[in-house]
């Protein structure tokens, strides 16, 4: 079991910072970033861990919005906006559990380690 978490982890690594749509590397590391810089103890690694997932899901939405084609009529981006919405809470539906805490794992180690340096250089 821990052998596949550790594959499930390894594997949204590999599929989020390492394919090179930057785009989705981008959305990534900001979220990352903020949140590790928005946290200042390590008992906060959670809350920041889920505020970094968040940030992440909201950037693949305007992503996908901003990506579809441009509507012909101003009720047409309403239509789209929903569209997007229900295509990416059915893309979160079907997540898998074990891929959503290997996300969950990935974002955490990565936001503890800018966390550690942050700490490091603050002490100065």
């Amino acid at each position: 079991m821990l052998q596949s978490i550790l594959n499930d982890v390894t594997g949204v690594l590999s599929a989020t910072f390492l394919t090179g749509d930057w785009i989705a590397l981008a959305i990534a590391s900001v979220s990352v970033l903020a949140a590790a810089l928005l946290m200042q103890r390590g008992g906060q690694i959670a809350s920041m861990t889920l505020l970094a997932l968040f940030l992440f899901a909201l950037g693949g939405y305007v992503r996908g919005f901003l990506r579809g084609p441009a509507p012909a009529e101003p009720s047409g981006a309403a239509s789209r906006l929903s569209s997007q919405f229900e295509s990416s809470l059915s893309q979160f539906m079907n997540m898998q559990t074990g891929v959503l805490l290997a996300y969950f794992l990935a974002f955490m180690v990565l936001i503890l380690v800018l966390f550690g340096l942050k700490s490091l250089l603050s002490r100065g």
